[in-house]
């Protein structure tokens, strides 16, 4: 009897308090959430077991593939079972360390499908979440974004951008819309990742052209949150996350002022908040400023050059080459 009181108080605890005015956010790019299964219509060719790569088929592609680290991906890694459940383990783990609970609300960046979103989900169900969402896009490499919650979401959809004419052959994630009903408050959440360093500044400047548009037509208290891939010296160039405060606060500009960024980008050899999070303004919901913070931890961060600990398939440590942002969002 005894336990199951201590059980039940433990699973309270777990669970936002309806009648509090604020709750946590956590966003994090996952870095490659892929299962062990060939999807059809999605390039996960290097995210299979060695055993399912010994086709003609199967290794004539990879040696189409001109980036080198990613043909010796397609053609060597072993993405198997015991695999796969060492990078949700680490994900998990990563999660949880944050108020050793994890977020209220968590979004996610590059989960291949709802098969592998809803392992990760069941690993979570103990610490209190009771819902997830991902609506599949059509990005070629086949990864989406996704939230994973301890409030009820409702109303998904999917945003894509259009983008001008000479970009109308490319492609990215489109945003993911939910709502959540928080003391009787509707909230939106948008959930972003904008197209890669390897395409033009001037895309990532029409997504976050198409954010603003959704955000100025209703009244919502709203969250956008994601991997924004935007680098240091993009932003300076342009003031793009600076442009954004007409209509939003931003993350690392309100708080986090001690935070060397969320992603060490190697090209450029700096130091980026690739990973942020938006709150309206104006619309009755704020940060705690002194909450917002890269989560930063032994076993996410490499010892000697504080850089994202990314997953090592063979030794099966790290997590991800993105921090997670994180912070506790006020409603009044």
């Amino acid at each position: 009897m005894l336990l199951k009181a201590q059980f039940f108080l433990f699973f309270i605890l777990l669970i936002p308090n309806l009648y509090s005015d604020s709750f946590t956010i956590m966003n994090l790019n996952a870095q490659n959430l892929f299962d062990t299964l060939d999807d059809e219509g999605k390039d996960d060719k290097a995210f299979l077991p060695l055993e399912s790569k010994k086709s003609s088929e199967h290794i004539n592609s990879c040696h189409n593939i001109n980036v080198k680290s990613w043909r010796m991906e397609c053609l060597y890694l072993d993405w198997n079972e015991e695999t796969k459940e060492a990078k949700l383990a680490n994900l998990v783990q990563n999660i949880i360390s944050y108020n050793e609970k994890g977020a209220d609300i968590i979004a996610l960046q590059e989960i291949e499908n709802k098969n592998i979103l809803e392992q990760l989900f069941n690993l979570l169900k103990p610490y209190g979440y009771i819902d997830f969402v991902l609506l599949e896009g059509t990005d070629k490499r086949g990864v989406d974004t996704a939230f994973i919650s301890r409030i009820k979401m409702s109303n998904p959809k999917l945003h894509y951008v259009n983008f001008s004419p000479q970009f109308e052959k490319k492609d990215t994630r489109p945003i993911l819309e939910v709502s959540i009903l928080f003391n009787d408050q509707n909230v939106r959440l948008y959930n972003v990742h904008f197209p890669s360093n390897f395409n033009d500044l001037q895309m990532r400047i029409e997504s976050f052209d198409l954010l603003k548009e959704l955000h100025i037509e209703h009244s919502d208290a709203s969250i956008a949150l994601g991997d924004f891939n935007l680098n240091s010296k993009d932003d300076r160039k342009e003031n793009v996350y600076k442009s954004q405060e007409d209509q939003w606060y931003v993350a690392h500009r309100e708080g986090c002022q001690s935070c060397k960024g969320s992603y060490y980008y190697g090209y450029g050899k700096s130091w980026d908040f690739l990973d942020t999070i938006f709150v309206s303004r104006d619309r009755g919901i704020a940060f705690d400023k002194d909450s917002i913070n890269v989560l930063k931890t032994d076993f996410n961060t490499y010892k000697d050059s504080g850089k994202p600990h990314r997953f090592d398939p063979k030794t099966k440590k790290g997590v991800s080459d993105h921090f997670p942002m994180v912070a506790r969002i006020n409603l009044n």
